[in-house]
């Protein structure tokens, strides 16, 4: 049947984006050619939801189900948290912007329906909407503060946080405008997803953060209020240097490509 086709189809690309590595500089030239191989499959799924409630239906539980039976089958439930960053990861970053550039108006109804689906049957694994100009427009605009935030969530501090409110500001109003300032920021946003992503993967995350927080951006702050701006730049490109020297470096087990 045309629909068991097209969930095999929608499966199969699900399963080629999980290998695709998030990083700023490669994300749109990836998006942009992802969107002109799979022309035709986002033009069939389009068709078929524009013809019937029921396919869109179809269409939208085939990668929610995939992903939920891939993760019961990891033998711990260490494997399993593992796994499920990779599959949330590729979902946001990829799978769901992707399939909303289908040519239809039930694009955001397909991918929203497919959110919800998965948090339905992964309520442990819960993913927000995304889109790719979402996505892409959050990185023009530089909002992704992926390691500090990470660190702060760790920290159970909000996102809205003093601390994240200060580092933001720092970043804007003075690393910005600064000589090279804009070059060390633009390189922190081309790596900071992997180190975030690949940090996630390790036994002890919570200790890595709190390391980073105590070495790293708890002095930052302190230099902030100092107004020391170039001594929290020199501990700044620090944290970048070494994080980049440990999580960057070389090929580790279960990378993308």
């Amino acid at each position: 049947m045309e629909i068991n086709r097209l969930q095999k189809e929608l499966t199969d690309l699900y399963r080629t984006t999980m290998d695709y590595e998030f990083r700023k500089a490669t994300y749109d030239n990836r998006m942009n050619s992802l969107r002109k191989i799979y022309e035709e499959l986002l033009e069939e799924t389009a068709s078929a939801c524009d013809g019937s409630d029921e396919a869109l239906e179809s269409l939208a539980a085939c990668v929610p189900e995939y992903a939920a039976g891939d993760l019961a089958g990891q033998p711990s439930k260490r494997k399993r948290e593992l796994k499920s960053l990779d599959h949330k990861m590729n979902m946001v970053s990829y799978f769901l912007p992707l399939l909303g550039l289908a040519p239809t108006e039930k694009a955001q109804q397909l991918t929203q329906r497919m959110v919800d689906i998965w948090n339905e049957k992964m309520p442990e694994y819960k993913i927000g909407h995304s889109t790719y100009e979402g996505i892409s427009g959050g990185f023009k605009k530089g909002i992704f503060c992926y390691i500090t935030t990470a660190v702060c969530r760790s920290l159970d501090k909000p996102d809205d946080c003093y601390e994240l409110t200060a580092l933001r500001r720092y970043r804007d109003d003075y690393l910005l405008m600064s000589d090279g300032g804009r070059e060390l920021v633009e390189e922190y946003y081309n790596i900071a997803p992997t180190i975030v992503k690949r940090i996630n993967r390790e036994k002890n995350p919570g200790e890595i953060y709190r390391g980073i927080w105590q070495e790293y951006l708890r002095p930052c702050i302190r230099l902030i209020e100092e107004n020391r701006n170039e001594e929290c730049r020199e501990v700044y490109s620090r944290m970048v240097r070494k994080l980049e020297k440990d999580y960057m470096t070389g090929q580790q087990e279960g990378d993308e490509r």
